[in-house]
């Protein structure tokens, strides 16, 4: 057995403990989101994320009292038993596997509503929508298959590893296909309105809310956690182990990025579904005039907004006004 640089049971120590900090977090932000879905229920409520952001809360409030569980179990209740470090290496324990399933589940809900947004700001377009979907039914098949190998009577190690592999890979590459098509879209969108429109927002703002919009901060831990992933040693006793310290806090990050999409809508930092859909929607914008020599005649311009977000000019007509200094109409 090598040294271990980054001990296994200092990583879940300070893991959890940043765990229980974004759990804090998370659950401010969901508290404020559900306030703004009551205060909304008679406009309409979407039924498919309200009941998923609820799930997720509750899963990930469930992984984080496991985390309790095996930190008082490792460090207090076994300490004259076994060593910590043996304790939390050996991932086979019942509340260790049942932890890991909160996990993998959390982490296929969140990448779910992701890819909801996804066939939202694409105009409901259900193709587009159809490989995030299917990787993510991929990551929650190899990643429940590699934890179910520790309830066979004999475990095949090789085959645990490949299908952990290809679960943070799949996890991985759907986060970044997300994350890119959503940002893609959204700014496409957005900067057609604003120019047909005239409308200007600070470029601060529109790079923050594309960040939430697009679940980027799921996308970001996951690389994180993949890298770490490789480096990470086979039995837990020896090199870096910094993987736990990402691993402990995914299901609270999963869970706190669909919750922020759903707030920034209802709080109406963002664009509503209807914003992005097929069905065509009306917005007037008039022309103001440029100088006080253009005062006798405005053109009155309309912006209509076609399918998927796409501005049309609907040249209107020319508004007659009285010329003051004359006192006709010109």
């Amino acid at each position: 057995m090598g040294t271990a640089t980054f001990p296994i049971d200092e990583a879940y120590l300070i893991g959890d403990w940043l765990e229980s900090f974004v759990w804090g977090v998370y659950t401010t932000i969901f508290s404020m989101t559900l306030y703004t879905i009551y205060q909304k229920r008679h406009e309409g409520v979407n039924k498919f994320t309200t009941i998923t952001i609820i799930v997720l809360y509750i899963l990930a409030t469930a992984h984080i009292a496991l985390a309790l569980t095996r930190l008082i179990q490792g460090f207090v209740i076994y300490r004259n038993e076994i060593d910590p470090v043996f304790y939390f290496a050996n991932i086979s324990l019942r509340v260790n596997m049942a932890k890991d399933y909160l996990y993998i589940t959390t982490l296929f809900l969140g990448d779910i509503v992701i890819v909801w947004r996804l066939y939202v700001v694409w105009g409901k377009n259900v193709y587009v929508a159809i490989i995030p979907a299917l990787m993510c039914l991929g990551e929650l098949a190899d990643g429940w298959a590699s934890i179910s190998q520790w309830l066979a009577p004999t475990q095949n190690f090789t085959a645990m590893a490949n299908l952990g592999t290809a679960m943070y890979s799949l996890s991985l590459g759907t986060n970044i296909i997300l994350t890119l098509v959503i940002v893609a879209r959204i700014w496409l969108v957005s900067r057609r309105t604003r120019q047909a429109l005239g409308v200007e927002s600070g470029s601060y703002q529109r790079v923050l809310l594309l960040l939430i919009e697009s679940g980027a901060l799921i996308a970001a831990a996951k690389v994180v956690e993949f890298v770490l992933y490789q480096i990470e040693p086979d039995d837990g006793l020896s090199g870096i182990n910094a993987i736990e310290i990402v691993y402990e806090c995914m299901p609270q990050i999963t869970g706190l990025a669909p919750t922020c999409i759903i707030f920034a809508v209802n709080k109406g930092y963002t664009h509503k579904d209807e914003y992005y859909s097929k069905g065509k929607k009306s917005s007037l914008a008039f022309n103001a005039p440029t100088s006080a020599g253009e005062t006798s005649q405005t053109d009155t311009t309309m912006f209509v907004m076609e399918s998927g977000g796409a501005v049309v000019e609907k040249p209107g007509m020319n508004r007659l006004h009285s010329d003051s200094s004359s006192g006709s109409m010109v």
